[in-house]
Parts: structure tokens; sequence; C-alpha cells
């Protein structure tokens, strides 16, 4: 959607109307990406904006002009916005223990859209309708939190093609809170990436204790794996202290990728960000403000989606759907490997020591590549011979696992 101008990367998050047009490119450019993507088999999903507009006036990176409270490109006039100081006067979310302060007043000096109006209902379906007859496959729905699921859900009814929907909503102990939003579709459960943080951290807990005696997500506090969306981090959590990021110690960020799609808690989100140096620094852009073109691993562009072990470990993830948690085995408190049904076996070795051991597993005699190592996806063929692991008879193999790694197998 069209937001405000500037170089931070926040800059997105301000929308100024619903025309489809962003620093990363127009209509007719965003069409191309999803028919593209749509025929490699990838689904594109749209992170979009409904809880508010912007905190000031200006023109818009697409044009149209507006001020607070005033957006004549959707339209939204000033009787579309929640007030929630009284008697027309906007005020700011102040009480995270009054679920009506969360969902009625500011945040961050956001003027707050009123969803619950037929009109500002009307001019979102509207949106998220262009969307998905673009190809759109789903959406991320920014600040759910701050808006009433009733009216969230009256949003999303009617939309053809069923997309997925994944809502963003922080924070289990506030009056608005994660468990209020599954029946919207899922929910970014924050609580699985911070408790994973800090085990793989040692400040709380560790990787054993995520996976034994109670693995997460059974009866830790967290939504139920069937609604939970899990991420690895995003472009706010990297930037603060939920989230484990690229310069985390003793490859912890990469591990916890591995974990994440290895695991069988909630639907998995790879993140794929950017280097920057201060918390406002948006994505490498040209002089107009527009994002680069992305060529991996040059001008600042990471591309975790494509570092071996993480992508190799989607294969596993799709591999491994909907199959038990089982053989669990546990060296040190930092060391643990578990199977996923007879699909595939992973080994996290968050020790500074490595880990050398018989590992028994579910997975049918044969020979196996380790897919964190591996320059190929292939499970069976391995490009480098030093990545190749025998499984017997009796589902036992012998590895020895380095510090701060980790080794994967899964049967095709």
């Amino acid at each position: 959607m069209e937001h405000i101008t500037g170089t931070q990367w926040w800059t997105d998050y301000q929308p100024v109307s619903y025309i489809i047009k962003s620093k990363r490119g127009d209509r007719t450019q965003f069409s191309n990406m999803v028919s593209t993507c749509a025929n490699a088999g990838v689904g594109i999903i749209v992170d979009v904006i409904l809880n508010h507009m912007t905190s000031g006036e200006g023109t818009g990176i697409a044009g149209s002009t507006y001020s607070k409270y005033n957006y004549p490109a959707v339209p939204y006039t000033a009787s579309d916005f929640h007030y929630c100081a009284g008697n027309g006067v906007a005020g700011g979310i102040v009480d995270y223990n009054n679920v009506t302060n969360i969902r009625f007043c500011e945040l961050s000096n956001l003027a707050d859209l009123a969803q619950e109006q037929s009109g500002v209902q009307a001019s979102m379906k509207a949106y998220l309708a262009d969307l998905v007859s673009l190809g759109a496959a789903g959406f991320r729905v920014d600040a759910a939190k701050h808006m009433e699921p009733q009216d969230l859900s009256a949003i999303f009814q009617g939309l053809s093609g069923s997309p997925y929907f994944t809502q963003e909503v922080p924070g289990d102990s506030d009056a608005s809170n994660p468990s209020q939003y599954v029946g919207n579709g899922d929910v970014i459960e924050f609580g699985a990436t911070q408790y994973v943080m800090e085990a793989f951290l040692g400040t709380s807990g560790s990787v054993s204790n995520l996976v034994t005696p109670t693995p997460m997500g059974t009866s830790w506090d967290l939504i139920a794996s069937d609604a939970a969306n899990y991420i690895m981090a995003n472009q706010d959590t990297e930037r603060g202290t939920t989230s484990l990021n690229v310069n985390s110690p003793n490859n912890a960020y990469t591990l916890s990728a591995i974990f994440m799609l290895g695991f069988n808690y909630g639907t998995p989100t790879v993140f794929s960000g950017y280097d920057f140096t201060d918390f406002d620094a948006g994505a490498p852009q040209d002089s107009d403000g527009f994002t680069n073109a992305v060529t991996c691993y040059e001008g600042g562009f990471r591309c975790e989606h494509r570092w071996i072990a993480i992508s190799n470990m989607v294969a596993f993830h799709n591999a491994a759907q909907g199959q038990d948690l089982r053989d669990v085995m546990v060296g040190t408190a930092q060391q643990v490997a578990f199977g996923r049904g007879s699909a595939g076996f992973l080994v996290i070795n968050n020790d500074g020591n490595a880990w050398s051991a018989t590992f028994k597993t579910s997975l049918p005699a044969g020979s196996y590549c380790d897919v964190i190592h591996d320059t190929t996806s292939d499970p069976t063929t391995c490009s480098d011979p030093g990545t190749n692991y025998n499984v017997g008879q009796d589902g036992t193999f012998t590895a020895s696992v380095g510090a701060y790694d980790a080794l994967a197998l899964f049967a095709a």
C-alpha cells in the first residue's frame, strides 16, 4: 500500500492509501512478482496495515496528499477514526490492562481507524480483495492486537480463494492477547520465539528443556500449535530483545532457525533481512527512496532464506509435516536430538564442545545426507561425501556434531 516517504524502515507502516505502490515498486511490478513466484510454487503473503494510518501530513510515495484523519485517496475522513479521549479528541494507549484502551486509542500517535464502521470495513475488504485478484495467497495483519477480533473477522469474510491469515498479536499477559484472535486464522506466537532465544543464549532454561520432559507448546503458556505462526525473527524483534538476530553469539541465530524448522510446533516463518547500523535504517535504497533490487549476499542483503542450513531445513520441515516427536536424546543441557516420526532426525549441539554419540532413530535403514552441511537439498544424494551417514537396520547411526552446530537427516 502507499505509505509515507522517508528512508526509515517504519515508513512502510504508516499508510496513506490503498494504492498498490510502495518503496518496492508499483502495481504492475507487484503483479509480475506474484505471478513469477506462483509459477515457482511460492505464494505471496502481503503485510497489511489495517489498524491505523499516519501520524502527520504530507505526500505519499504514490503522490497522494494526506493529513492526519484525512486521506482523500482512500477516501477516509475525520469521522472514520477513533477518538478515545472523548469529545472528538484522540488519545494514546496508556494502559495495556484495559482492552478498550489498547484497541480504541492511538498506537504511537498514529490515526486509529474505526474498523467497526461499515464504510471502513468496505474500504479494507476492497483493498484485500484487490490483492487477492492479483494473486496474493494470504495476509500478515500488522498490529492486529489493536483491533477488535470480531471486526477483523468481518473484514476477512467473503474473500475468494481462502487466503491464509496470520495476525500480529504480541504479549500473552495483556488484556488483548493471542488466544482472542485464533478464530480468525493463525496468530504470531512471539512467546515461542522468546523462549527459544532464552534457551539458546542460556539466559533461561536450555535447548534440551524445549524438547523434554515437556515439549514446548504442549503445556506451556502458548497458543495451540495448529493456530500458531512461529517466527524466527522479524523487523521489530531483530532490533530489540525478543528474538535472536544475525549478531547473536555462537551461531545461535542459525541454530534457532534449524530448531524451528525441525520441531513440531506451529507454522514456521523464516526471516530474511538486510544489514543495518542503526534502529531506523531502512533497506538499501536509491536516492529516490526506492528499495534496491536484491542481489543476495551483496549490497547489504543477507538472504537468510538461501543459507544452506536454513533452506535445506525447509525441505526437512515439509517431509516431516504432521509427524510426531520421538526418539529424544539429551547430551548436556544444551545438546538435544529428536526424530519426527520415521521421516527425519535432528541433532542440535548448542554446547561449546563436540557431541559424539550413537543416535537411535526411527528412520528406515539406508544412506542419508546431512542437509545442514550438504549443498543440495536431496536427502540421499550427497554432493560432499563427508556429509553421508548410514542408518543401520536398528535405526542407529554414529556421528560427531561440532560445537554450536547441527546435523539433520530425513527421508525423501
